[in-house]
């Protein structure tokens, strides 16, 4: 079976292509060379879009910063606007792969991946993130909370394309948290990770959003943590039955990096310590 390469020029041309029998989307190719060299998919035609200038660019406006799927993960961390607005995802971004690596990278593709383990994700998800879809005939968003569906799968149609990337300025300033655990200390696939925004005022909780990956299908929302602890002081006794109910609203999974009881501690302990140390800081 032979392989054809086509380099992209526009959305309308990408299109009329990605319908083609065995057809997949180039652009980093960070995640999708080492499938084929695996031989996990052996696609027919390569359609590179690294140079599609409709996905390419970070733009803000009505409230929101716009990333092009094709922009790279070293060109967001280098974007003063989107360090001054969206810390955690440089502080995510910078945890993910190699300096290689997120000179190729790219978001959108992270994204479509859809890794349980997807560094990217866990900042997208505090963020309240969106993906706009691009069709033939219409555009439409999707949460990324509903976009990442399971383990290589996402809600993508066919005939459908990740144009962008679509995040809300945060219009209060959060005290931010991203942690991963992994088996060595370089080009780590997380075990566990989980990421967090807090704002509190004379010690009690007034907004948090959680977020982890490695735990269950997709990253995740931690949604009845967050009601847990919203309108409660940080106390000892609060946070030790936080990370309780953090180790038990999860479902991770045995595998060869980690057993299933052992991320579920790591994500109880990530909270606590981050809850911890935040207590800290009020108390001094």
């Amino acid at each position: 079976m032979s392989l054809q390469y086509l380099k992209v020029s526009s959305i309308e041309q990408l299109l009329q292509s990605i319908d083609e029998p065995e057809a997949q989307i180039l652009c980093g190719g960070t995640d999708l060379l080492i499938k084929m060299r695996s031989r996990l998919i052996q696609p027919r035609l390569l359609l590179d879009i690294s140079e599609v200038e409709e996905l390419r660019g970070i733009r803000e406006g009505n409230g929101e910063i716009e990333i092009g799927a094709a922009v790279t993960e070293s060109e967001i961390i280098a974007s003063k606007g989107i360090a001054e607005r969206l810390p955690l995802l440089v502080t995510a971004l910078l945890q993910l792969g190699s300096v290689q690596i997120r000179n190729r990278g790219t978001l959108g593709g992270n994204l479509v991946n859809a890794s349980p383990a997807a560094d990217s994700a866990i900042p997208l998800l505090l963020y309240d993130a969106e993906v706009v879809l691009r069709s033939a005939g219409n555009e439409r968003r999707v949460s990324v909370e509903d976009f990442l569906c399971g383990p290589g799968k996402t809600a993508i149609e066919r005939g459908e394309l990740l144009r962008a990337i679509a995040i809300p300025i945060p219009s209060e300033k959060f005290s931010q948290f991203f942690h991963k655990v992994g088996r060595r200390k370089a080009l780590t696939i997380a075990i566990a990770s989980l990421g967090a925004l807090l704002r509190a005022e004379d010690g009690t909780v007034e907004a948090i959003r959680l977020a982890a990956g490695s735990v269950a299908p997709t990253p995740i929302r931690l949604h009845h943590v967050e009601k847990f602890l919203i309108g409660s002081k940080l106390t000892d006794s609060l946070i030790t039955a936080a990370r309780e109910l953090a180790s038990s609203a999860v479902s991770p999974i045995d595998d060869i990096r980690a057993s299933a009881d052992y991320r579920r501690h790591v994500i109880g302990d990530l909270l606590a310590r981050f809850l911890r140390d935040e207590m800290e800081k009020i108390q001094n």
